[in-house]
């Protein structure tokens, strides 16, 4: 089975210093991401030129990420991260997002 990716492109607000993004990510997403599934791994990276930010997922396989997030635990766990979304938002502006597949 393919990895399975996803990307998605953030802005920063106006006055945002990149590195508490980077903070964010690391010492909040990141936990929580694995106490969702131990075998996701995030990922995010500064776009040269740009005030914003690439943030992956990434999933051994399609099938996984389905599995994981149509489960009746993810619902719960969904609604537990509600508050770090709040503090992600105030942070970053959803600009673009897309999913594939590895090939190679």
């Amino acid at each position: 089975m393919a990895t399975f990716l996803t990307y998605k492109r953030w802005r920063l607000r106006a006055g945002v210093d990149v590195q508490a993004v980077i903070d964010m990510v690391r010492d909040r997403i990141v936990p929580y991401y694995e106490a969702l599934d131990p075998t996701v791994r995030l990922g995010l990276e500064k776009i040269d030129g740009s005030p914003a930010v690439l943030a992956t997922q990434r999933w051994p396989d399609r099938e996984r990420r389905d599995r994981t997030i149509g489960g009746a635990s993810f619902q719960a766990w969904l609604d537990a991260y509600g508050p770090l979304l709040d503090d992600w938002d105030r942070l970053v502006e959803f600009e673009a997002g897309w999913e594939s597949n590895e090939l190679i």
